[in-house]
């Protein structure tokens, strides 16, 4: 989790200075990593060459205005910053609403569009009845939460398909099999070499988890190789049980879970919302699977689907704008920014820019693994390094 390719035990590092007391396999909170990353920036500019400048503005970008090779950044303040080159680090934006046709559900108090707001905390009540929306890696967080504060109302989670992430586990390595898999070009194909090589493992008491992660440092490749219809065909069948297999929760978390299913502090729930309406102070919730209509009523109702993906959905007046001024435009999947792999970003017209690029979240539909710290410190340096030889 090092923040630099060249150095990935600089976190470890970092924390056996702090004497926190980790583990170099131990999974750390969100929080110690947030402070790991500042005091990584506070350094760099501390220790930052003479010639060189670093001006933070506390404000917000609402617009680029771009003249030739050199850009005009326009603040919400008033301010215009010039640059030759801008970066989109966008990160995560807020998830989606839940698609359902009635969305009044949005203003209700006890309606949570940002699942790490502070009002999350402070506005559910200890006996509150919680549903929240997604079963992925920050559903657990948040049920992990629950669990140490005691709460006593029931948690429920929902997504179409009930899956949790797969527990962590660390075993020996798989060796790669990137060979058999650069020259094909069809889903199913990938996905039987795929399962050929966990029954491998199997046979040699090897862990599955070591064939997935054997294939994520070429994940990138291989995606890029891939026909368009054939991305569609993955996201549409699989791309949910990849994120299952490949975003994985520590086996302790995993523990905890299992626990408050068993007690019945926590349910999982498999279908498609249909209804969220709001009754007083509760939320009448109706989903679908197979065929079958069921109904929970919940106190509260939190959403974990994940960050906006398609950028033209998004509400954010720089990301508005950008697509006014014909500078971004979704890519072909509406994951993310159209751009080639290196983060030049490709404009409404079609043309390559040498002025705007991006990184990180916004290449999903480009590479598709991009969104986690081994794919992002690469791209971050790979991209210093073009600006400053350009």
């Amino acid at each position: 989790m090092g923040a630099f390719p060249d150095e990935i035990g600089n976190f470890y590092d970092w924390l056996q200075n702090q004497n926190y007391g980790f583990g170099a396999n131990d999974f750390v909170p969100r929080k110690l990593y947030g402070g790991y990353l500042r005091d990584v920036i506070e350094n760099a500019v501390r220790n930052k060459p003479a010639n060189a400048v670093f001006n933070l503005f506390d404000d917000e970008a609402v617009d680029i205005a771009i003249d030739d090779s050199q850009a005009q950044v326009i603040l919400k303040l008033g301010d215009i910053l010039f640059s030759n080159k801008v970066v989109l680090a966008f990160g995560n934006f807020l998830p989606p609403h839940p698609t359902v046709i009635d969305q009044n559900f949005i203003s209700a108090p006890k309606y949570f569009q940002d699942p790490w707001a502070p009002k999350v905390y402070e506005t559910i009540g200890q006996k509150d009845s919680v549903l929240i929306v997604g079963t992925g890696l920050s559903m657990v967080d948040l049920a992990m939460h629950y669990h140490e504060v005691s709460h006593k109302g029931k948690i429920s989670a929902i997504s179409t398909r009930g899956l949790l992430p797969a527990s962590h586990r660390f075993g020996d390595p798989y060796p790669s099999f990137y060979e058999e898999l650069k020259s094909q070009t069809l889903i199913t194909g990938l996905l039987k070499t795929v399962r050929r090589h966990i029954d491998l493992a199997a046979r040699q008491n090897l862990d599955w988890r070591g064939v997935v992660d054997s294939i994520r440092p070429v994940s990138q490749q291989i995606w890029i190789g891939l026909p368009m219809e054939e991305k569609r065909y993955f996201m549409q069948h699989l791309s949910r049980y990849w994120n299952v297999a490949r975003h994985r929760m520590p086996p302790e978390a995993a523990g905890t879970l299992a626990e408050m299913q068993a007690d019945g502090r926590l349910e999982i729930l498999r279908g498609r919302l249909k209804k969220i309406d709001v009754v007083d102070e509760a939320f009448d919730i109706s989903y679908h699977a197979d065929g079958i209509e069921s109904l929970i009523t919940v106190n509260a109702v939190i959403n974990c689907i994940g960050s906006e993906s398609n950028f033209e959905n998004l509400d954010a007046p720089l990301v508005k704008n950008l697509f006014r001024g014909g500078h971004i435009k979704n890519d072909a999947l509406s994951l993310g920014i159209d751009a080639l792999p290196d983060g030049r970003t490709i404009g409404g017209d079609g043309k390559i820019s040498n002025v705007i690029y991006t990184l990180g979240t916004a290449l999903k539909g480009v590479l598709w693994e991009t969104t986690a710290i081994p794919e992002i410190r690469g791209q971050a340096k790979s991209l210093a390094v073009k600006l400053l030889s350009d």
